[in-house]
């Protein structure tokens, strides 16, 4: 989108993100999808004051992933007035407003494609998504049950998409729709409209900021497998400056053997995560030589 183009008119959405958290960061991304949109609001839930030019409402703190799906499935419809809502997450938000298609409208869920689901019901994410109101009044209704432990997106997408479907005409947009809205764990071959998660971050923001924002991560936050997956890629890419901050940190929570243990959880075997904590160590070393030198 050139400089002197107008921001893409959504009026009719409202945007929205819940977080007890990081809450400071989930502003960050809704000033950046704000500053790309119109839309008709955008509101930050969370449980206390934080510095951002969007509309905050104050809610009870949301404590866990558990809290936070209920207020998604739950609570979420008695402060949405627009016919849409477009939920965005801390590492999570708008990237080209040209990507947009009216056509996202004919759906009541939209979110990026899971490509780990093979049953038909692979769309999808929640951490960057287009819901319509239709939808959550729907998951008002009492036959929705919130699940402890199950994340609102799945169940959404998964646990109850067949009665909302059968029961309530929701509709659920097809993977075709869904890949040009939004990317997570597949990389499109085309502009999105928007994304989601922290392993994609470092193709949106620069290093050094990125860095920061790491290093101030909420502890919980920074020992998922997410952000542990964005390690991987800074080793992968020989980036060794982001390698080391990343690395101090983790330090001082696991042990090497915690560490190996970790990176097997997002898929390495025993001996490659070993190999990534050996080019871990020899960073952190190889840099403190320097600094003695």
């Amino acid at each position: 989108m050139s400089s002197n183009a107008s921001p893409l008119n959504l009026r009719s959405v409202t945007l929205c993100a819940a977080d007890s958290i990081n809450p400071v960061f989930a502003a960050r991304a809704l000033e950046i999808s704000a500053a790309r949109c119109n839309f008709a609001d955008a509101i930050l839930f969370t449980h206390e004051t934080v510095p951002t030019s969007v509309r905050t409402v104050l809610i009870p703190r949301l404590q866990s992933k558990e809290d936070y799906s209920a207020f998604m499935v739950k609570h979420l419809l008695g402060h949405v007035t627009t016919p849409w809502v477009m939920v965005v997450q801390w590492d999570g938000y708008v990237l080209d407003p040209a990507a947009w298609s009216d056509t996202f409208f004919d759906y009541d869920y939209i979110g990026a494609k899971w490509p780990f689901h093979r049953d038909g019901m692979n769309v999808g994410n929640g951490g960057f998504s287009l819901r319509s109101t239709k939808l959550l009044r729907a998951l008002a209704d009492e036959r929705f049950e919130f699940l402890p432990g199950v994340n609102e997106d799945d169940l959404i997408c998964r646990v109850y998409r067949p009665l909302l479907e059968s029961g309530y005409g929701i509709r659920f947009a097809p993977e075709e729709v869904a890949t040009r809205f939004a990317y997570e764990h597949v990389l499109p071959d085309r502009p999105t409209f928007g994304f989601h998660a922290v392993f994609n971050m470092w193709r949106h923001v620069g290093d050094e900021m990125l860095m920061d924002m790491v290093r101030k991560l909420d502890i919980g936050t920074y020992s998922s497998n997410e952000v542990l997956m964005l390690l991987k890629i800074y080793c992968d890419q020989r980036k060794f400056d982001c390698v080391k901050v990343m690395y101090e940190r983790y330090r001082r929570l696991w042990s090497n053997q915690e560490f190996v243990r970790n990176m097997m959880v997002i898929g390495l075997t025993a001996e490659a995560a070993r190999q990534y904590v050996g080019l871990c160590e020899s960073v952190v070393k190889n840099a403190c030589d320097g600094l003695c030198e």
